[in-house]
């Protein structure tokens, strides 16, 4: 279950952008729609080499990005797991999400497809299609605010600060 999740992360990281400023910092509300029909909702903040993926169901987790470092943090337990190491996509990801904004709409590697689907009224995202082996969902990213400055205290898990 947690490997569908981090594979969600995975391949979304470069196309949360569109064709705003390089220096980009937004927060979006997140749904998740797997082919299994499981849905899961949350939290997604991203500033600069920095991510923050919540979700609101207390019984998954939190995953932090920071540079080349990969925290999942457990909401039950207020513990923190350094995943870089099983998690070697997400620095390709990062590297790609830094040619922004010159991101393709259909995007394949590694036996993985990405569509993007864009907002018409701000030309941001609205849904990423992901088909890969190890999983078929969509994750619509709604209630976006963008270019809006967020605290680097959201980005830590150690303590971990709601954001509001």
């Amino acid at each position: 279950m947690m490997n569908r999740f981090l594979l969600t992360l995975v391949f979304m990281m470069p196309f949360i952008f569109s064709s705003h400023l390089q220096a980009l910092e937004f927060s979006c509300d997140f749904e998740e729609v797997h082919s299994n029909g499981t849905v899961n909702q949350g939290l997604v903040l991203l500033k600069k080499n920095k991510l923050r993926y919540e979700y609101h169901n207390d019984d998954l987790f939190i995953i932090f990005v920071e540079g080349e470092e990969t925290y999942l943090f457990d909401k039950k337990t207020n513990t923190s797991k350094n995943i870089k190491n099983n998690l070697d996509a997400i620095q390709i990801i990062m590297k790609l999400a830094n040619q922004f904004p010159d991101i393709k709409k259909n995007f394949k590697e590694k036996d993985t497809h990405i569509k993007i689907e864009l907002n018409s009224l701000n030309n941001f995202i609205k849904r990423i299609s992901i088909d890969s082996k190890r999983a078929r969902l969509s994750l619509y990213l709604k209630n976006c605010i963008l270019d809006k400055p967020i605290n680097n205290i959201f980005f830590k898990f150690n303590p971990v600060f709601e954001y509001r």
